[in-house]
């Protein structure tokens, strides 16, 4: 009987700690992420703002929003803004989010308080 009680024990330990970390990382998830860029030719912020859609556990809303000015000869253009809303689709087992829109994932890291899309790492405020 011990032989099968302590194999059961580690699996229900095992199971439990991968659902806090889970837990931990869905916890994280909803919030307002932000990015700065600035190149030669412009410089930009970018601010993603993720809620969960009501009635669902893995749907998330993303709003996008970003602000860019061109740099044409050494100035600064105007500030041009665009924003964007997607859907965002939690997979627990894969501990990332799809947007469907656009098919990016996103992968998020409680511990750096950060979010990252592609190649883009993005700060939780």
């Amino acid at each position: 009987m011990k032989k099968f009680i302590y194999p059961l024990a580690i699996a229900v330990l095992g199971l439990a700690a991968c659902q806090g970390e889970n837990s931990k990382v869905k916890d994280f998830i909803p919030g307002r992420y932000v990015n700065e860029v600035q190149s030669e030719y412009s410089v930009a912020n970018d601010t993603l703002i993720i809620e969960p859609a009501r009635n669902t556990e893995s749907i998330y809303t993303i709003t996008r929003k970003t602000g860019f000015r061109r740099i044409t000869q050494g100035k600064l253009q105007p500030l041009q803004q665009q924003v964007k809303h997607w859907t965002g689709e939690w997979d627990g087992q894969k501990q990332t989010m799809q947007i469907m829109q656009t098919g990016n994932v996103l992968l998020f890291n409680p511990e750096k308080g950060t979010l990252l899309n592609g190649n883009s790492e993005y700060r939780k405020l």
